[in-house]
């Protein structure tokens, strides 16, 4: 069971590297899913050879949806790291030097000029790493913001009904709507993470707390050197009224939150 989401986001490329988010949990999530993907792992057994780019494609939507739901279950790849691209033709008319940065981008896992790609219309990047972390590009944010609602209301629906009997009624648990998130994106820039390890319930709230960090993170109880000056807030859920909200104030990022209420 995840016990901590971190999040690091850099706008300036759009790339949210995270941890405690996986490649299952970016499937369920997004909102509009790859036409087609390149796989960036030139040792890949999946996929269809394509003879312009010399390397493996998975086709159509359908294809796509099975990929990412097997990846979801078990590592079928030794890498899990590829693009989306939205027209097989325009992939054929990608330049040697065009290609070549697209090795360069699979190979270093960072990109050369930038993550977007005008012939293959991309929205996506994804890369997984060490530790369980992943980085991902985003042509448009509010991809990411879904896909950190669906995780956060997938993990408080288990950690909610954890510690229920065989006979209770499992409790439900309404989705977190992302727009309550978008408030955090100056403290995203920074390093958060979301510690359901310290959630607690009070008075038939359940509160997440939210943590600034400066490091990569290794989800555990040691991250958190001064609980009081890395402290940033709580994300609240009423389970009486089924309403989430973001409970923040930090003044040196210039926002305040406090009695943001979103059902």
């Amino acid at each position: 069971m995840t016990s901590s989401i971190y999040i690091h986001l850099d706008t300036t490329s759009n790339i949210v590297l995270t941890q405690g988010i996986n490649a299952g949990d970016f499937h369920r999530g997004i909102v509009h899913p790859p036409k087609n993907i390149l796989l960036l792992n030139p040792s890949s057994e999946l996929g269809e050879f394509e003879n312009h780019t010399t390397m493996k494609i998975i086709r159509g939507e359908a294809a796509v949806s099975q990929f990412l739901q097997n990846l979801s279950k078990n590592r079928l790849l030794l890498e899990n790291k590829w693009i989306d691209f939205t027209d097989l033709a325009m992939l054929k008319e990608l330049t040697p030097l065009e290609i070549s940065e697209l090795l360069y981008f699979g190979h270093m896992k960072t990109h050369l000029y930038s993550p977007f790609f005008y012939k293959l219309q991309n929205n996506f990047v994804y890369f997984d790493l060490e530790n369980g972390l992943n980085r991902t590009y985003y042509r448009y944010l509010d991809e990411f913001y879904r896909i950190l609602a669906s995780k956060i209301t997938h993990i408080a629906l288990e950690r909610l009904n954890d510690r229920r009997s065989f006979f209770r009624k499992a409790q439900p648990v309404s989705k977190v709507n992302s727009e309550i998130l978008k408030p955090l994106k100056e403290a995203m820039k920074e390093g958060i993470f979301f510690s359901f390890e310290h959630a607690n319930t009070e008075n038939g709230e359940f509160l997440i707390p939210i943590y600034f960090v400066d490091e990569t993170p290794q989800l555990n109880r040691a991250l958190i050197k001064n609980e009081e000056e890395q402290f940033l807030g709580y994300l609240i859920y009423n389970q009486d009224r089924q309403t989430w909200r973001l409970k923040v104030e930090d003044q040196l990022f210039g926002f305040s939150t406090k009695n943001t209420l979103i059902s």
